[in-house]
Order: C-alpha cells, then structure tokens, then sequence
C-alpha cells in the first residue's frame, strides 16, 4: 500500500507539531523541517485546520499548532481525510472500476480485508504513539 504524498506530509506535520505541542510554529519553519515546497505545507496545513486537527494563527506570533493533544490525535483520522476518494485498486473505484477479472475474482477481498486491517492499526495509533520521548 502507497499512501499519496500529502498524507505523508500531513503526517510528518504533525509529528514536528507534536514534538514540541506548546509552540507554534511558522509554515514556512515546518516546511523546511519535513523538506517539501512552502506552498505544499501551507495546502495541507489548512486541510489539517479544516478538520480541526491544527490551529492557526495569522499575524505577528502566529503560526500553526495542534488543536488536540498528541494522545487523542488518531492516524486513522489523518489517512482518512487525505485518501478520501483514492482507490486502492481498480475496482475498488466509486464506478467499479474496468477491471477484467470481475466478477469472479477473490483478490478483491483479501485486498479489502488487508485495506481495513491497515485502518484498524492507524486508528488504534495515536501521534503521541510516534513521538520520541521528551529530551530531558
């Protein structure tokens, strides 16, 4: 399974949020710290604020942090959001896809069942599942 590029970028976001979820940070500071173009971050942090995941803040002091403690935040949540409406294979398509080998084919399932059990591991993952303990 290949997650799009921005549900990776929304992710490591909200790592780099979650390492220090007292400070805001500037867009352009979390862009450099998970490398991808300003733009780029700017798009998915206003996704992420669009699901009340982050907050933020225009002006002198702003910036961008977390809405919810790291411990409630789950990936489920965040993979969700960002592959809305992506298919993990042909026929699993709105449409049903032009897959030739239906309807007999039993690949189908497993790849459901494979697909469900992925959610059910990020969804029983938190964010503060994935953060390094604070330095001392």
């Amino acid at each position: 399974m290949r997650l799009l590029a921005a549900t990776d970028v929304a992710l490591r976001v909200l790592m780099r949020l979650g390492a220090e979820p007292a400070r805001r940070q500037a867009v352009e500071t979390l862009a450099r710290s998970v490398g991808v173009p300003r733009n780029h971050v700017h798009k998915i942090v206003q996704d992420l604020a669009a699901a009340g995941l982050v907050q933020t803040r225009r002006g002198a002091g702003g910036g961008v942090e977390l809405a919810v403690p790291p411990a409630a935040l789950r990936l489920g949540t965040v993979v969700r959001r960002f592959e809305a409406g992506q298919a993990l294979v042909e026929c699993f398509r709105p449409d049903g896809g032009a897959c030739c080998l239906s309807p007999d084919c039993l690949l189908r399932g497993v790849l459901w069942r494979a697909r469900e059990a992925f959610l059910a591991q990020m969804d029983a993952t938190t964010l503060a599942d994935c953060l390094a303990p604070p330095a001392p």
